[in-house]
């Protein structure tokens, strides 16, 4: 399907104020989240998404190298937060990315704190926040088919999600990126308790043994402020970024 009509495609399953009025899409791109900074850099209103299917200088945490071929749905959006809004955005492009999933195909894919979407186990896709200046932009992966990219990872075919008969990967690319978008919608109106509760139902290290670089313990919570709030032997630790495994 040409580009302009994916996004014409994608735009008509959309009722948004804010998230999806300008909508930009590629099937190829170096970064969809370069891009959408590009656009932040100028007087693009809050909001404005860029969809890719391949990148090939992309990234993940921390500056790691991310290609990813096709066979994916790359999604980067721009905000304009104000400075007490910002660690919620990784939260919300974790849940819009979890629901947008379940909705399409009918998985039940969990978040793994901080940015990680994980179905039985394995790695789905993933939410990365980046912030300069006034802006910030929300990239959201998810792998749609094909060996996954990495150990430890799966794609909505592996994991046995729900296509329409005789279709194949590309049947999910428009309704799931739809579906990422219309959720980003309408989690961006909610009040920070409201989104924290339903990210609540997805995390999958609530009440489970943790551990990350320089400690361990058992994850009791996620704060008010997005922290993962967790147990250790000296007593509570409260922690803002960073690794954190099931130990």
């Amino acid at each position: 399907m040409p580009p302009n009509l994916v996004a014409a495609t994608v735009r008509q399953g959309l009722f948004t104020r804010i998230v999806g009025r300008r909508l930009l899409y590629y099937p190829e791109l170096s970064s969809t989240m370069d891009e959408a900074a590009k656009l932040g850099e100028g007087d693009a209103e809050e909001g404005a998404v860029v969809v890719a299917e391949v990148q090939n200088a992309g990234r993940g945490r921390q500056g790691r190298s991310w290609v990813s071929q096709q066979g994916n749905l790359l999604v980067s959006v721009l905000f304009r937060p104000d400075m007490e809004a910002l660690p919620f955005i990784s939260i919300i492009g974790g849940i819009a990315a979890a629901r947008a999933v379940r909705k399409v195909t009918g998985l039940d894919p969990k978040i793994k704190w901080p940015n990680d979407l994980l179905c039985d186990g394995a790695k789905l896709g993933g939410v990365l926040c980046e912030a300069e200046g006034d802006r910030a932009v929300a990239g959201i992966g998810v792998n749609l088919e094909g060996g996954p990219p990495m150990e430890g990872a799966t794609t909505l075919e592996a994991a046995g999600g729900n296509l329409p008969p005789s279709a194949d990967w590309q049947a999910w690319l428009e309704p799931l990126a739809t579906a990422i978008i219309a959720r980003l919608q309408r989690l961006v109106q909610l009040p920070a308790p409201e989104f924290l509760a339903r990210y609540r139902l997805h995390e999958q290290l609530l009440g489970q043994p943790v551990a990350w670089e320089g400690g361990r313990g058992t994850a009791l919570a996620i704060g008010a402020d997005g922290a993962l709030e967790v147990r250790t032997a000296t007593g509570t630790e409260r922690l803002h970024a960073g690794e954190v495994s099931l130990a």
